[in-house]
């Protein structure tokens, strides 16, 4: 999973996040002072949406995800939809952005390419990194991926100003520490 994609980065001289070079160095594909080009978030897709009728409102340019994450409070009748090559990585296509309007929350959405056998070791870690009644994942046998909603305001560092593009960063490293774990106990 991580350390086969990881160990293709290191080879290929590819730049890295920083969660990404601390885990080479943790399974010993690099060396802790080994020179790696910072890799810097890039989104090919940013779709503000309705979240009523999925329906596009606006393509946003890159400098919109500079708004800062509060901005879905202010538009709780949306939701951003974003793809970048950054999320490859840890399985995802895409995530979406949103007020949930029942717990007064900002969420991600994505969906998430784990083994339906990892459902009860998915949920836990859900539940013990954002709190029970906070997260929802099902698996879907149609696409054959976890359809997981968790609450950005949950997860350590989150600020309600921070840009949406820090929020984003946030929610990856929360779901590449996830992967980890998973890995970690196959």
């Amino acid at each position: 999973m991580l350390k086969d994609k990881i160990t293709r980065y290191v080879a290929d001289n590819e730049s890295l996040f920083l969660i990404e070079k601390k885990y080479a160095v943790k399974q010993g594909l690099i060396e802790e002072n080994k020179e790696i080009k910072s890799k810097d978030w890039s989104f090919p897709v940013i779709e503000r949406c309705l979240k009523e009728t999925e329906e596009v409102i606006k393509v946003e340019s890159e400098s919109f995800m500079n708004e800062p994450v509060s901005y879905f409070t202010k538009n709780s009748d949306e939701f951003l939809y974003v793809e970048s090559n950054g999320l490859d990585t840890i399985g995802v296509d895409g995530i979406a952005i949103e007020m949930d309007d029942v717990f007064e929350t900002i969420t991600v959405l994505f969906g998430l390419k784990v083994q339906k056998k990892w459902g009860t070791f998915l949920k836990d870690y859900l539940a013990a990194n954002v709190g029970l009644k906070t997260y929802s994942a099902m698996f879907s046998d149609q696409d054959g991926l976890w359809d997981v909603n968790i609450p950005l305001d949950q997860l350590e560092g989150f600020q309600k100003d921070m840009a949406i593009k820090d929020a984003m960063d946030l929610a990856y490293r929360f779901i590449f520490n996830l992967l980890e774990a998973i890995e970690a106990a196959n």
